[in-house]
């Protein structure tokens, strides 16, 4: 048959096609129908989104997919059922997979791999205030569980943004370029297991759909179990099925199904059940003792005092509240495959003896800063920044509680990675004593061997001590043995996988000895040694768990200590994961 050009961004698809006749007359696909063939799967995209060639019969033998994977009668022709359901609310990921046709003789669909793991770890990262957070955790524990029945996995909820599965909410462009289309149509989409590295097996709702709980019909909202349930299927490695009682049917149904249909439990048992590839992992492994050092968190609880919640001097008033949502931001990073290792970065016990037990040098005279580098004093109020936006100064895991530092203030998280009450405040309410002309922190760490808390800002520091206590001398950068013509830092961490202090600025860094109070030999060295971060980056730190984390701009790198490079997938967008931005 010949084929003819389609211009996807025409007025109008070129009536030109020769199909099927309904009621005397051509029906012919609209190019919003056309698109909807694309998105989905029927109709390959081409080489360009602008322009593609499709034969009278590959747009036939689309429309007949889009009917089969609604349940409606295959003949080709665009009846009035047909376009209504190209505008019915449903999943948005693809009902036909080019690339794997030789699964398609069961009725269940195989979409891609399996995890490869039995233990299987998620986040939520945040929630719809439509249903709230006890909701949207009752819910998706419910649709775990359901999924657990019949494939031996167990999901385990952290408290963790490198979790396995981070569930979510956005509007629009949200970061994983598959925007939302606003209410009605696409509800949900999820990632298949490792897809797009590390977005695999999260699931994305659209914060704009009218959520609700056991909702009966949809004029009353949409039910959020009846969408989580399904789009955990496709977390763990089902594609659309064309069966209608089966939970893997791409079109909302509503709350009349909250169980696994026959072809979805054959499904799970092909993945996860006959696969011989799995790690079967025994129970002891997450079995833990009662510890007086880690909580079920993970978090650290420290053998010093914590950081004091709020100064008794009065709280500023607040501003107006913060958005919780941002637009997406640009962001280009270098894709690097070569293995880098830090070159002294271990040695043996008589020299770790030797370096870190010898004696501290005595300290130095106070020093007063000169006048012109003191900061001036800023105003009683100062509006609070916004968080969501990223760009912090500062981030640090401070006597196992994480802090994050911008502008005169200081937001500290729970342990669920969530802004504790009552935050953010001004820096010196929990650094008690910490000047108020002070008006941003650069960077921030916990010394190993005495738990002191330094601060740092423009060319000097601060230090305050185990108990507590700011001591009231103001230090230069100089005394780490940095550059006298260096004006700021730009971050600080105390790297775990050798336990030594890690100074950035611009396109350098130094390794500190704390211990030794002196600076390692072969320092500065160049930013291109941390494999695939790139300069100037805002702040960095490493969390209870031993990961280790850099910060810029919105953005988010996790770090492979072992492997020295940033995990596959990042940097990922910081607002919506860490802080629960929508």
């Amino acid at each position: 048959m010949a084929r003819y050009p389609l211009h996807l961004f025409g007025l109008c698809f070129l009536c030109l096609i020769s199909l099927r006749l309904m009621h005397g007359a051509p029906a012919v696909p609209t190019k919003e129908m056309i698109d909807f063939m694309r998105r989905f799967g029927y109709l390959e995209k081409g080489p360009t989104q602008a322009e593609a060639l499709y034969s009278g019969e590959a747009i036939i033998d689309a429309i007949k997919h889009v009917q089969k994977f609604g349940a409606l009668p295959q003949t080709g022709v665009l009846d009035r059922r047909t376009i209504e359901l190209m505008s019915a609310p449903r999943c948005g990921v693809v009902d036909v997979m080019q690339h794997d046709q030789s699964l398609r003789h069961r009725r269940y669909v195989i979409g891609s791999e399996s995890w490869r793991k039995r233990r299987i770890t998620y986040f939520i990262a945040n929630w719809s205030s439509k249903v709230g957070e006890d909701a949207v955790a009752k819910f998706m524990a419910k649709a775990f569980g359901e999924w657990s029945k019949y494939s031996k996995l167990r999901f385990v909820r952290v408290y963790d943004p490198s979790a396995d599965i981070i569930v979510g909410f956005g509007s629009g462009h949200h970061g994983d370029n598959y925007p939302f289309d606003g209410p009605g149509n696409v509800l949900a989409h999820a990632f298949y297991p490792y897809e797009m590295n590390a977005y695999g097996g999260d699931v994305h709702f659209d914060e704009d759909e009218n959520w609700k709980e056991n909702s009966t019909h949809l004029s009353e909202g949409v039910d959020f179990y009846s969408v989580a349930i399904h789009e955990l299927g496709h977390s763990l490695g089902l594609a659309h099925s064309p069966v209608y009682s089966s939970l893997m049917f791409p079109y909302y149904k509503g709350i009349a199904q909250g169980t696994l249909d026959y072809d979805d439990i054959l499904a799970m048992y092909q993945l996860y059940i006959q696969n011989p590839h799995i790690t079967d992992e025994p129970d002891w492994m997450y079995t833990t003792e009662a510890s007086t050092t880690v909580d079920e968190y993970g978090t650290v609880t420290p053998a010093v005092p914590r950081l004091p919640d709020l100064d008794s001097e009065p709280h500023y008033p607040e501003p107006d509240p913060l958005p919780t949502s941002t637009p997406a931001l640009s962001s280009t990073t270098e894709v690097y495959d070569i293995p880098i290792t830090f070159v002294g970065d271990y040695e043996t016990v008589d020299d770790h003896i030797s370096r870190h037990h010898a004696q501290s040098p005595p300290p130095t005279s106070v020093t007063t800063p000169p006048e012109d580098l003191v900061p001036a004093a800023i105003p009683s109020y100062v509006p609070v920044p916004d968080i969501c936006s990223g760009s912090f100064d500062a981030i640090g895991l401070l006597r196992g509680e994480i802090f994050i530092f911008k502008g005169a203030y200081l937001w500290r998280l729970t342990e669920k990675y969530r802004i504790k009450t009552g935050y953010p405040v001004r820096i010196w309410q929990v650094f008690r004593g910490f000047p108020k002309t002070v008006s941003h922190i650069d960077a921030v760490y916990e010394r190993l061997d005495d738990n002191a808390i330094v601060l740092f800002s423009g060319r000097f520091y601060w230090v305050f001590d185990a108990l507590n206590f700011l001591h009231p001398e103001v230090r230069p950068l100089t005394d780490f043995g940095l550059p006298e013509e260096l004006r700021r830092i730009d971050a600080a961490l105390v790297w775990p996988k050798n336990n030594k202090t890690y100074l950035f600025a611009g396109d350098r860094f130094w390794r500190y000895n704390d211990t030794a109070g002196e600076m390692d030999e072969g320092y500065p060295s160049s930013m291109d040694r941390w494999f695939g971060i790139p300069n100037n980056i805002d702040a960095a730190t490493a969390v209870a768990s031993g990961k280790t984390y850099f910060f810029k701009g919105n953005y988010y790198w996790l770090y492979n200590n072992e492997r020295v490079r940033p995990e596959r997938g990042y940097p990922r967008r910081t607002g919506n994961i860490w802080l629960g931005c929508r």
